[in-house]
């Protein structure tokens, strides 16, 4: 199954190139092109809202999900999303703590920016709050001149709804398997000539396929668009989200992926406490950006941002077995309070301007920002929780409370700098090249106090990225693309001294990629190999156990295909398949020398398809993820999986209706989440009805 899979998505992605040739010069130009297609981004013409780099002519491979597929296809939260990027894998649903922690591409974690900011915190409140996001665009590798820290494995650029020029409202309510209830809205209206606002938001009441586990979530986004002259632009985007769940501690390796020798554990268990497992998230986020055109080609913009994270948490870990008894898992927990602040302050200046006859679209900016994360703990009394038969759990809770003892308290100042800069060279008509470098500083205070005393850490960590890419369009649709991006990342570090005292350097990543790309109007391709290496990764001191050295490296190299196709009007073809070798390169550890690294399988697959029969459209798609260990060099070997989903739409009227139904054969499998004693559960089938009314002309 894994190799018919993954080679009939090849080969549905591999259509589009067979098929450019006969196409060339006869392409059909109906008119009536599926807006939910980016095909050569004259719908989204740039890439994010900062890099200002046509779709086509970025050096990386990427993909574009807009709202209306996010729809079409089910979507609950952004980890779904994901599932169209071939080279992506889920690791937690949202049953799951923080789903933002698992979501990797091309085998490392991807970060995520919202209109061009990088987000802190925020993403991690509710990865289904959805209603007021335009569109996702997924780059892929490291990018860290105009983002400044980025996940190595790629970003996800969030782009939020604008306002309309004309008064459209939509309302939705969505209703389910497992209790589900949701109700959204999205309202946009001229104020005046000059004065634009838009309001979307949510509301679930839902249960899940999780014992004791219930889904309450509130969002609402307020986006004011103010273009008083034709020389400044003011854009205000103002959000809140908030997540009431049940803190799930996952299920126990033994008795899901491994046996017990007594039975399989329920994918619905929860071996938390049902009386001690609050996790309550809420954050508001405010941006601020305003463009003045300067003329002869040139741009002022500044950008702010302010966003909270504030969490209460009860949480329950599952550690290993109790020795000789394979159903009775171990377990401890805590109780914690958290409350973070993060500001982030940019100046961009973007002209044009030509030297020696090449054309230069240039970026300069700076910026300045500002973290206070706090967070104190209390620790469940060593004890106190028994350990819980997952097959017959009965509760340490249900009749008293925890005895909790004070762990720590921490509280934390990072004040960040940056430089940037960055150069589209037209070198011809055809040929074009990116170039790009950023220096960032940070100055860090951090103060842990513990039962102890306290103790402070304070340092002064910077670091220098560049990037070169290039695209070359050989005409007819064709280009060749490819390049060489950094990345850095200080949150592993902070903090971190070797041996001799001396502050640990920010981990680094690179990406070398090289691909060739098709663009026409109903189709769209990209074949790409690439390299992505995580460096300075903090390993064992081999001289003293009790330090580390940043010595490590982790290294995945791999191929990915992935592409849209409408053969003709009313039929859409998307799909991909990717190729990922993951392995420990650099390490301290010898049984961890060539290791494979830790939930990236080999083998990851996507195809999907609409047909639209009258005023109906069918669709379908299917995801394959391959074998993976469950963390770096592991023995545990999560299973491969494969999902099947069936929808169809309609509309009638101003009246829109949608239903999905997901996990059509009811596949069980689990997903990793960083821990080595726990896993968590992929949905079952699940059945999910949206009925939409719209005003002034949206579907």
């Amino acid at each position: 199954m894994k190799s018919f899979l993954a080679a009939s998505t090849a080969m549905l992605c591999l259509a589009p190139f067979a098929q450019a040739q006969a196409q060339d010069g006869a392409e059909r130009r109906t008119g009536q092109r599926d807006e939910t297609i980016v095909v050569t981004g004259t719908k989204n013409a740039e890439f994010g809202s900062k890099s200002g780099i046509p779709l086509d002519r970025v050096p990386q491979a990427i993909q574009v999900l807009d709202d209306e597929e996010l729809i079409e296809r089910g979507v609950r939260s952004v980890g779904d999303a994901l599932r169209a990027v071939p080279s992506a894998n889920v690791g937690g649903s949202r049953v799951s703590r923080y789903q933002s922690f698992g979501l990797k591409i091309r085998g490392f974690v991807a970060d995520q920016m919202r209109n061009g900011i990088r987000q802190r915190y925020y993403e991690d409140v509710d990865a289904s709050a959805l209603s007021n996001i335009a569109r996702i665009e997924v780059l892929k590798g490291p990018s860290a001149v105009l983002y400044g820290q980025s996940g190595v494995g790629g970003i996800l650029s969030i782009v939020t709804k604008q306002p309309t020029d004309r008064a459209q409202a939509t309302l939705a309510l969505t209703g389910g398997m497992y209790g589900q209830k949701m109700a959204t809205v999205d309202v946009s209206t001229p104020i005046t000539d000059t004065l634009g606002i838009r309001m979307t938001g949510e509301v679930e009441r839902s249960g899940t396929f999780v014992d004791y586990q219930a889904m309450d979530r509130e969002n609402v986004g307020v986006t004011l668009a103010w273009r008083p002259s034709a020389t400044v632009s003011a854009h205000l985007v103002a959000e809140y989200v908030r997540r009431t769940t049940a803190n799930n501690p996952g299920l126990p390796v033994v008795g899901t992926v491994r046996g017990n020798g007594v039975g399989t554990v329920p994918r619905g268990a929860f071996l938390g406490e049902p009386n001690f497992t609050d996790l309550v998230a809420d954050a508001p986020l405010i941006q601020a950006w305003v463009a003045f055109d300067m003329g002869a080609g040139w741009a002022l913009t500044p950008r702010f941002q302010y966003s909270e994270f504030n969490t209460s948490l009860d949480q329950v870990r599952l550690l290993a077995p109790v020795s000789g008894q394979p159903t009775r898992i171990q377990r401890n927990g805590r109780r914690g309070r958290e409350a973070d602040r993060y500001y982030i302050a940019q100046l961009d200046l973007t002209g044009h301007a030509t030297t020696l006859g090449i054309d230069h679209t240039v970026l300069f900016g700076i910026e300045h920002s500002a973290e206070r994360p706090t967070f104190r703990q209390f620790d469940i009394a060593p004890g106190d929780i028994a350990p819980i038969d997952v097959l017959n759990p009965v509760y340490s809770y249900a009749t008293r409370a925890p005895r909790l003892a004070f762990s720590f308290y921490t509280q934390g100042k990072v004040d960040g700098f940056a430089a940037y800069a960055q150069d589209q060279i037209a070198l011809t008509d055809a040929w074009q090249v990116v170039a790009g470098v950023r220096h960032s500083s940070f100055d860090y205070d951090n103060r842990r106090t513990t039962p102890g005393g306290t103790t402070r850490d304070a340092d002064t960590i910077a670091n220098t990225t560049w990037q070169l890419g290039t695209t070359l369009r050989l005409g007819s649709g064709w280009s060749l693309f490819g390049g060489y991006n950094k990345g850095f990342d200080i949150d592993p570090v902070v903090g971190s001294r070797s041996r001799d005292g001396s502050p640990f350097r920010p981990e680094t990543s690179d990406q070398v990629e090289a691909g060739l790309r098709l663009t026409r109007d109903r189709l769209r391709a990209s074949l790409s190999a690439f390299r992505i290496r995580r460096n300075d990764v903090a390993v064992t001191d081999p001289v003293d156990a009790n330090f580390q050295v940043q010595e490590g490296q982790l290294r995945v190299q791999g191929v990915e295909v992935e592409g849209e196709w409408m053969p003709v009007d009313g039929w859409w073809l998307q799909g991909g398949y990717a190729y990922l070798d993951g392995r420990v390169t650099r390490t301290t550890t010898p049984a961890l020398q060539d290791a494979r690294l830790g939930d990236t399988p080999e083998h990851t697959a996507t195809a999907a398809t609409r047909i639209a029969l009258g005023p109906v459209e069918l669709r379908g798609g299917a995801y394959f993820v391959g074998q993976r260990r469950l963390v770096n060099g592991s023995a545990v070997v999560l299973d491969d999986y494969t999902l099947f989903d069936l929808g169809l739409g309609t509309s009638i009227g101003a009246v829109r209706i949608d239903a999905a139904l997901t996990n059509v054969a009811d596949a069980t499998y689990y997903t990793a989440n960083g821990g080595a004693n726990f896993v968590y559960p992929g949905d079952p089938r699940t059945l999910s009805v949206r009925l939409g009314y719209a005003l002034g002309g949206r579907r």
